[in-house]
């Protein structure tokens, strides 16, 4: 199922809440996505005082069922990389008692969070996210 518009917020190395809180659609995000100044910010973040940091500049969507994709940028500026989280509930397992009692739990707020991406595999992440096409996105990330 795919999603026409969904939660989009950034996140800015020295605000401490999240900026631009509303609905976007897909070609709107699109937009947002290659304009963002991710370098700009990144240079912000390198030149500031570690106290004032509050996050890597990232981007991120939302939809109703708690399921979320973000893209940040990291590293320094001749030299930097991309990470993409994606947040999601399942079913993971659990061992106990030193290991010989394995059980299923829920975990409603999983996240993987995969280093080493490029600006395009992140709009790729998202773009997924977009179409609602969770499977491919938890085999790639």
């Amino acid at each position: 199922m795919a999603y026409s518009k969904l939660k989009y917020s950034e996140s800015h190395p020295l605000k401490a809440e999240l900026v631009n809180k509303r609905l976007l659609s897909k070609e709107e995000f699109v937009n947002k996505y290659e304009k963002f100044p991710w370098k700009e910010l990144l240079e912000e973040q390198l030149n500031a005082d570690d106290k004032n940091i509050h996050c890597s500049p990232s981007l991120n969507v939302e939809n109703n069922d708690g399921k979320l994709i973000s893209v940040s940028i990291v590293g320094q500026l001749n030299d930097y990389e991309f990470y993409v989280c994606f947040k999601r509930p399942i079913t993971r397992k659990r061992k106990k008692w030193f290991g010989l009692i394995e059980y299923d739990y829920y975990d409603k707020d999983f996240c993987s969070v995969i280093p080493e991406q490029t600006k395009n595999d992140g709009l790729e992440a998202f773009l997924l996210f977009y179409e609602g096409n969770f499977e491919k996105l938890e085999e790639r990330w």
